[in-house]
């Protein structure tokens, strides 16, 4: 659908960033090229005066929010979505790491082709980051990777991490009473919240800091995990609590064959390990289906099941290779090699689940 005209506000969240945002409105100032737009500023009372300093730069139809007594840039971002009355609205930082001109780019996007959703991008071709050391490059791909992994809405995008972007402001009215944003990273929450369903990709640099200081820090690192964790409905954790089930199952198995058939277990490691595994993979088959993705059950209980072992096969071959191995290699105690056995798996049956048999539909 191609748009003639469009309303855009630019909203803009801000915590002590008084030596940035003059620049940054003079800098939106000169680079857009749309006629009609409003900036939203909102601010968290700032302590260094943020939000008097944008009263001085803006213009009448333009906003300061000064927001008492709250904090987080997640809320921050909602809040001036939600006050917007443009059909349109970007989220961009206050410092100065995010080029105003690239808004050009996204309202071109919008222009030519209807997209509820345009992120600017620092991970495809034409993108980039300046100014960053070898760790912060590390954290920024580890973050992604555990989102891609966790989250299935972000799994096509290179960077579903980004604080720049472009929304359509209607599809966050809609999925209000579904937010709950926390830390710093909003577009996971209207990622998996929101259900965009046009989404495009635009490249950027992502320019180094001048003024003020990175809030980057381990509160934020854990606020991440736990808002990811969230995003997913715990999926991990449950996984691992039903994990940890199996285990237990799959040990009582292995010592249980080896009362019945009254000889050392080291006699029928290997069948005795083999009939623990299956005993285990239909155990957390069982409670995987009633918790831990009992959202995402599709088709019928025996393609389920046949999927499931196919899904959790590699894990499987892991574990029993691992255990033999280390049984043998090792000449460790059965239950010792076993148990090694099944942590090797974990991680590869998790991935063979998440994005396999148990993948969301929407």
């Amino acid at each position: 659908m191609v748009i003639g005209t469009m309303s855009l506000s630019i909203v803009i969240p801000t915590f002590n960033e008084r030596e940035n945002i003059d620049i940054l409105v003079k800098e939106i100032r000169e680079k857009i090229v749309l006629t009609y737009y409003d900036i939203v500023i909102v601010d968290d009372n700032s302590p260094d005066g943020t939000w008097a300093t944008a009263l001085e730069h803006l213009k009448n139809n333009d906003v300061v929010i000064r927001r008492i007594n709250m904090k987080g840039l997640s809320s921050a971002v909602i809040d001036g979505i939600i006050f917007s009355l443009t059909e349109y609205v970007v989220v961009m930082d206050a410092d100065l790491q995010h080029p105003p001109e690239v808004i050009n780019d996204m309202i071109r996007k919008v222009k030519e082709e209807y997209y509820d959703l345009v992120i600017a991008s620092r991970y495809i071709r034409g993108g980039g980051v300046k100014g960053w050391s070898k760790s912060r490059l590390v954290i920024s791909k580890g973050a992604t990777l555990i989102a891609r992994l966790l989250l299935p809405s972000v799994r096509t995008l290179s960077d579903p991490m980004s604080g720049f972007f472009m929304v359509k402001k209607d599809i966050v009215d809609r999925n209000r009473g579904k937010l709950n944003p926390m830390g710093f990273k909003i577009l996971l929450e209207i990622l998996e919240r929101c259900y965009p369903k046009n989404i495009i990709e635009v490249p950027y640099i992502f320019r180094a800091r001048v003024y003020g200081k990175s809030k980057l820090g381990i509160k934020t690192v854990v606020n991440f995990l736990i808002h990811v964790l969230r995003l997913s409905n715990w999926r991990p954790v449950k996984f691992g609590i039903v994990g940890l089930s199996g285990i237990v199952i799959n040990l009582a198995t292995l010592w249980f064959l080896s009362l019945i058939v009254r000889v050392v277990v080291e006699q029928l490691f290997v069948l005795g390990s083999i009939i623990a595994i299956e005993v285990s993979t239909l155990w957390n088959f069982f409670l995987h289906e009633t918790w831990t993705f009992r959202d995402r059950r599709t088709g019928s209980m025996m393609k389920r099941i046949s999927l499931f072992h196919l899904a959790v096969l590699p894990g499987v071959v892991a574990q029993y290779v691992s255990a033999i191995s280390i049984k043998y290699g090792l000449a460790l105690n059965p239950i010792i090699s076993q148990t090694i056995g099944i942590v090797i798996g974990f991680p590869v049956n998790y991935i063979f689940s998440e994005l396999g048999i148990w993948k969301s539909y929407r």
